[in-house]
């Protein structure tokens, strides 16, 4: 596959999964201690992956969660956070101004902070009660930061006595890697169509919904804007019919993400509604990658962290028929603003 290193990724992984003693030793002092709900505070990427975590929360526990642009957090007051709030942030920098300044305006008013990193030694461990690091760059830190996310939840789920049989559940997500790269190999193909013949596109319409509204959300801003230049509007699938349908033409160029989840069906309307207009639909479906899980709540919390990955072979392409690299910049941490 293009520009995708094997060993590389599977010690990406490795190293992610490798956090899990850290994060049932964390969790568990956590609940021993009590708490009263989740903030999952993030600026951009961090802010999007945390959308379908607070969405299966939602749907399938009774555990309080809130989902915070880091600098709105701190603007307004949101009364459901107190000192007994968990707030769990994600960076691969440690060294994200938002991050730092969210991270201590937590602690400063009693609550606690769980944070994961990719770089040790920086600026947010100061502002971290409860830390775990593992080795990600920007292709694969998804990955890294999801994997997070599930083992402080299973862990979570356990102690609240929702997930009976842990070790099994850990032992399918520590067996995930191959499933991972058999899902990129799967969509590849559909990655370089995509980007052959839509490589000089001006603009891009992403939808989704259910657990896939925070990814479609994601890959429209941090992928094809800041790191590709393509102008795109990120639409829920459901919203699509409140406004932005009357955009679609026949040249329209849309990619649509499925997920495992029950909102499927607001998805397959777009797609209806968009196959009597324009041919320039491309489909990226989390239901037709394999897994070593089969039950629905299961593969629904891992959509997310399975169409990042195959997106990831979506954006490597882009980069090549492009000619731009995904890490250039013309402002993003270029100069202070």
């Amino acid at each position: 596959m293009l520009n995708f290193n094997v060993p590389r990724f599977e010690k990406m992984v490795g190293d992610a999964l490798a956090m899990r003693e850290g994060i049932e030793k964390a969790v568990d002092e956590i609940f021993d201690a009590g708490y009263s709900n989740l903030f999952f505070i993030g600026t951009g990427g961090t802010f999007a992956h945390a959308l379908p975590i607070k969405y299966w929360l939602d749907s399938e526990t009774d555990i309080e969660s809130h989902v915070e642009i880091a600098s709105e957090f701190m603007t307004r007051k949101n009364r459901r956070f107190n000192k007994d709030s968990v707030c769990i942030f994600s960076t691969r920098s440690g060294t994200t101004k938002e991050i730092i300044q969210a991270a201590k305006f937590c602690q400063d008013r009693g609550a606690r902070t769980f944070v994961y990193v990719s770089n040790p030694d920086t600026p947010i461990y100061e502002h971290a009660d409860y830390i775990v690091q593992s080795y990600a760059e920007d292709d694969h830190l998804g990955e890294a930061i999801y994997l997070f996310m599930y083992m402080l939840l299973a862990r979570l789920c356990y102690r609240e006595g929702l997930l009976a049989d842990y070790d099994a559940w850990m032992e399918k997500l520590e067996s995930i890697t191959p499933y991972l790269i058999k899902g990129k190999e799967q969509y590849d193909a559909t990655a370089e169509k995509f980007a052959k013949a839509y490589k000089d596109e001006t603009w891009i319409m992403v939808a989704g919904a259910g657990m896939m509204w925070g990814e479609a959300y994601d890959y429209a801003m941090c992928i094809l804007e800041e790191m590709q230049w393509i102008r795109t509007k990120s639409i829920h699938s459901a919203e699509f019919f409140h406004g932005t349908l009357e955009l679609v033409e026949e040249d329209t160029v849309m990619l649509v993400l499925q997920g495992d989840d029950e909102a499927r069906p607001l998805t397959d309307r777009l797609l209806r509604f968009a196959a009597h207009i324009t041919e320039h639909v491309t489909v990226f479906d989390t239901e037709t990658v394999d897994l070593p899980f089969d039950d629905f709540k299961d593969r629904k919390l891992l959509s997310p962290m399975i169409i990042y990955s195959l997106l990831e072979r979506l954006s490597r392409h882009l980069e090549h028929e492009r000619n731009h690299p995904l890490t250039t910049r013309r402002y993003y941490r270029q100069f202070d603003y």
